[in-house]
């Protein structure tokens, strides 16, 4: 009985408090701002074509990722310090091609890196390659909301070089 009431009264007052905040911001001259709450996000497509420098032949197994450095800071040293996370990956087919999409926090600059994870096994070593991509306003396309930017793509030709043995 006594954690039911508490459970009404912790939803009542929650509720509540949400409602004023909102309204508290009309009273302050808030200039008819709406109260939302969520997080920004964007959708990314990335069309990766993968080719030999010398032969222009497509290169099949080459891992492709899209990658973010973010910047956080370490307590422990009490610096700023980076971290590499990595968004999506894929492998190119025969054609050399792959795709990548993914729904992340909008973002200016993805890093795209091509790395070759099969040593000679498709037609030799290849040294690895990273791109990097910008999104400006104009990118995204398809905005569904104030809180999802739209879909920003991306073609991506890149032309790998073997490493001699």
């Amino acid at each position: 009985m006594k954690n039911n009431l508490l459970a009404k009264l912790i939803g009542i007052l929650g509720f509540t408090t949400v409602a004023t905040s909102c309204e508290l911001i009309e009273e302050i001259g808030g200039g008819g701002q709406v109260c939302m709450y969520g997080v920004p996000s964007a959708n990314y497509v990335f069309i990766a074509d993968v080719v030999d420098k010398d032969t222009d032949q497509p290169i099949e197994g080459i891992r492709v990722s899209a990658i973010i450095e973010r910047q956080y800071w370490d307590s422990s040293t009490n610096m700023a310090d980076y971290q590499i996370d990595t968004l999506a990956k894929g492998l190119t087919g025969a054609d050399g091609k792959v795709v990548l999409k993914f729904s992340a926090f909008p973002e200016k600059k993805h890093t795209i890196a091509f790395d070759d994870i099969d040593g000679s096994e498709n037609g030799g070593k290849y040294a690895s390659v990273a791109v990097d991509v910008n999104s400006e306003g104009d990118d995204y396309e398809d905005s569904v909301d104030i809180w999802n930017q739209g879909t920003a793509t991306h073609d991506i030709s890149v032309k790998l070089t073997k490493i001699e043995e």
